[in-house]
């Protein structure tokens, strides 16, 4: 299976588990034709086939299909999985996860607040990740290159209906990805909207108020009118694209597809909204089109093999400035005479080598340091400079040494590993105590 194939089959399942754990939780909620349909309207909101079809935005797409999983978990009280959903949403797109987490957190405290907790133990179990990404983001730079200023939609763009395969910027670019809410979306919000008005129960008045205020505050973060709270807001400035409160969009255009048929007598209705959001749609399910391209192409390209992944290249420590090019050595001698054997296709993060120095020397290798990197001169550890350029420097005695670059853990990332760790063994033994309960409750009732 070439990673092309695979790429895809990863987007397909992400979509398709969004879709299966939206129809669930929206069953719940009011019953199984309106859930279908609501389904229907989620599957088919324009902005999925945006990162689908044009962005291929793998991490957003998996993070959805988590966000969908801990709504039904709410919903259905499945606690240990709200837990392990809650990671999967940090995990996947750290990101989405600054949208997805407060609104799990929200949603429990409107539906069900005994699941709570277990937002906090999933939070707890991906502290790995998150814990060091925020208290060590202060040694990197270029983390975020986007300027979120040049990516406001137009209010004409969120309306009317287009398709484009080009990249976001400042202005409406031709070809320009599409940034519209979808036909369907807005019938369905203003037919809610009306359908609100002659609510009388109270639970769901309320579930369905606070969604439609949600999709207007929603609308109005998209529009360049909110600047100034982009400004003075600065964490908002994190998510980079303003039209990524899209995502949340489109669960919420599910949600006034399924009330809107539970309103509805007859099947008819609950057809023609389901057969109206996939006609919508079908102008936007169609990929882009590249120049085929395989994996010598970009090994043969300086700017792909010594590039990052970061918009620009910019991405670098504090200590190194952009290196334009990869080091023709990965290990030098910078002062003084010697050897240097061994050197090979070595572990990235494990480097061994021996070393022959008339005199005392200053070694370098051309790895970026980051707090984590050890020095081992014949099993000692030796101070590492890292401050001219930013690399692995450090000095060893004249003779013949055994020397080992190799990467570990800080006490911090030893502490988040600590407590995702007893997380983890909590939500398993919480799992085999939920299935013992409910085997002597089946054993006990037979």
């Amino acid at each position: 299976m070439s990673l092309t194939d695979s790429f895809k089959i990863t987007l397909a399942t992400g979509y398709l588990i969004a879709v299966l754990f939206c129809y669930l939780w929206l069953a719940k909620l009011f019953n199984r034709k309106a859930a279908f349909v609501g389904s229907i309207v989620f599957a088919f909101t324009p902005y999925w086939f945006v990162d689908l079809y044009v962005r291929g935005s793998v991490g957003e797409v998996i993070a959805m299909g988590w966000f969908m999983i801990a709504l039904t978990s709410i919903e259905r009280r499945w606690l240990i999985l709200l837990s392990i959903s809650t990671a999967g949403i940090i995990l996947s797109h750290n990101i989405m996860s600054m949208l997805f987490i407060p609104l799990v957190v929200g949603y429990g405290i409107i539906r069900n607040r005994s699941g709570t907790p277990w937002v906090i133990l999933g939070v707890a179990v991906s502290t790995y990740f998150w814990l060091p990404a925020l208290l060590e983001r202060q040694y990197v730079i270029g983390l975020n290159v986007v300027n979120f200023r040049e990516h406001f939609p137009e209010l004409f763009q969120l309306l009317i209906p287009s398709w484009g395969t080009g990249f976001s910027a400042a202005g409406v670019p031709n070809g320009e990805m599409s940034q519209q809410l979808g036909i369907g979306t807005i019938l369905l919000t203003v037919w809610t909207v009306v359908h609100l008005l002659r609510e009388k129960g109270r639970g769901v008045r309320r579930l369905i108020g606070i969604s439609l205020i949600l999709f207007i505050i929603l609308i109005i973060f998209m529009l360049s009118f909110s600047q100034p709270l982009w400004e003075a807001v600065t964490p908002l400035q994190l998510l980079q694209y303003p039209w990524r409160f899209f995502s949340v969009v489109v669960p919420l255009s599910g949600i006034f597809g399924a009330y809107i048929v539970s309103k509805l007598e007859g099947n008819i209705w609950g057809l023609i909204i389901a057969l109206a959001a996939i006609a919508f749609a079908l102008g936007y399910i169609r990929p882009v089109i590249y120049a085929p391209r395989d994996d010598a192409y970009y090994l043969s390209r300086r700017e792909f093999t010594d590039g990052t992944s970061s918009l620009g290249n910019s991405f670098s420590t504090k200590w190194s400035p952009w290196k334009p090019q990869r080091a023709a050595k990965r290990v030098e001698i910078l002062t003084g005479v010697g050897v240097m054997n061994g050197i090979g296709e070595e572990d990235p993060v494990d480097l061994r080598f021996d070393v022959l120095l008339e005199k005392e020397a200053m070694v370098r290798v051309n790895t970026t340091y980051y707090p984590g990197w050890t020095v081992e001169v014949d099993g000692k550890t030796t101070a590492i400079d890292f401050t001219k350029d930013g690399t692995i420097a450090f000095a060893a005695p004249g003779g013949a040494h055994t020397v080992r670059v190799h990467f570990g853990e800080t006490p911090l990332r030893k502490t988040a590993d600590i407590i995702s760790l007893v997380s983890l063994l909590w939500i398993v033994l919480s799992a085999i105590l939920e299935i013992k309960h409910a085997y002597r409750h089946r054993y006990n009732s037979s």
